[in-house]
């Protein structure tokens, strides 16, 4: 039997992270994308629900370049990437970490595809440099043998037995999955579940189903896909996040897509949402949200709304992957702590 995986010497982690680098770098400039630089302290986070960002007077510690890189698209800078830090509070676990490198690129035109093959190109990359480093080290493991593209509405299908429409509000869901999840999600205490609002119920009831469902379901399913990479896509417009959304064969679509390796999910993807208007919505509806949770409020992103509806975001597709959680898997390793190059914790 192997031994486990024993931390990589600080020699081999600066050559194994030089090397992601530059792969990385190769292959998106070589796609014509251009590499960019925003502020790590910004004015006002993304508004996520269940992301929390650090406090850094006047602003914040940036928990993704996103809406920064989408000003600079708004402005005319063509395609783009970075390799960026960032930073949420209270992230700390074997794949988590409250600072952490967030590659996110942004390609101009409609197809998912298009970011999907990046990521499967990266990720065989980065493999491969980490197997030039470590060519003598056991634990090292070889790359997605293949892909395959899922949809979101099929796999819970599968593993809930629930044909979901993907607009479905708080009730409607209540009303259709299984009692395994019924019971992981709705206890009926006090919180955003039981909100006077009914949009602060709907978007708690969806980000929780999908949490508890992915607990229970999707880990164990894509742990199954032995050998080969997942891009999950296709989600119900009730996760729609920062994506675009319409209606497809019956079914409330969001052009979301994660990808997953071994059973790890690296990256999230959107076609990406224009209207500003429906992005004023959106982010509403999560700070909404987030005080039903009694988090603290965060300021909305007022420079971002006013550039996405004057000059107005081209249509664009965009993926933020994890490159920890990269180097991690590539150099078969199970914890962030094995491979990252912090000298400590603050």
């Amino acid at each position: 039997m192997a031994s486990p995986p024993r931390p990589l010497s600080w020699e081999r982690r600066a050559a194994v992270w030089d090397a992601a680098f530059a792969v990385v770098r190769a292959h998106l400039r070589g796609a014509g994308l251009r590499e960019v630089s925003t502020p790590v302290r910004v004015a006002a986070p993304a508004a996520e629900p269940y992301i929390d960002p650090i406090a850094a007077p006047p602003g914040w510690l940036a928990t993704s370049p996103e809406l920064a890189m989408k000003r600079l698209l708004c402005r005319g800078s063509g395609p783009v990437f970075q390799l960026s830090h960032v930073f949420r509070r209270a992230e700390r676990g074997d794949r988590h970490s409250e600072e952490f490198h967030l590659l996110e690129w942004y390609r101009l035109g409609s197809s998912l595809a298009a970011v999907e093959r990046d990521v499967e190109v990266i990720v065989a990359d980065v493999y491969a440099a980490a197997a030039e480093v470590l060519e003598h080290d056991e634990h090292h493991v070889a790359p997605p043998r293949r892909w395959i593209r899922t949809s979101f509405f099929e796999v819970f299908a599968a593993t809930a037995g629930v044909v979901l429409r993907g607009d479905e509000d708080d009730a409607g869901l209540r009303a259709i999955v299984s009692a395994e999840l019924r019971a992981a999600v709705w206890d009926d205490r006090p919180g955003p579940l039981t909100d006077r609002d009914p949009e602060v119920r709907t978007l708690a009831a969806w980000t929780a189903v999908f949490s508890a469902w992915s607990d229970a379901k999707l880990d164990p399913w894509l742990l199954g896909q032995v050998g080969v990479g997942v891009h999950l896509g296709e989600f119900p417009a009730g996760l729609a996040a920062l994506a675009e959304r319409d209606m497809q064969g019956g079914r409330a679509i969001a052009h979301r897509v994660e990808s997953h390796v071994c059973g790890v999910e690296l990256a999230n993807g959107y076609r990406e949402l224009r209207d500003a208007d429906e992005q004023r919505r959106r982010f509403a509806a999560v700070h909404a949200l987030r005080a039903a949770l009694g988090e603290p409020a965060l300021p909305t992103d007022e420079a971002f709304l006013s550039e996405l509806a004057s000059p107005g975001l081209p249509v664009c597709t965009g993926m933020a992957l994890g490159l920890d959680r990269l180097i991690m898997l590539a150099c078969g390793r199970t914890r962030l702590d094995d491979v990252t190059l912090a000298l400590g914790a603050p």
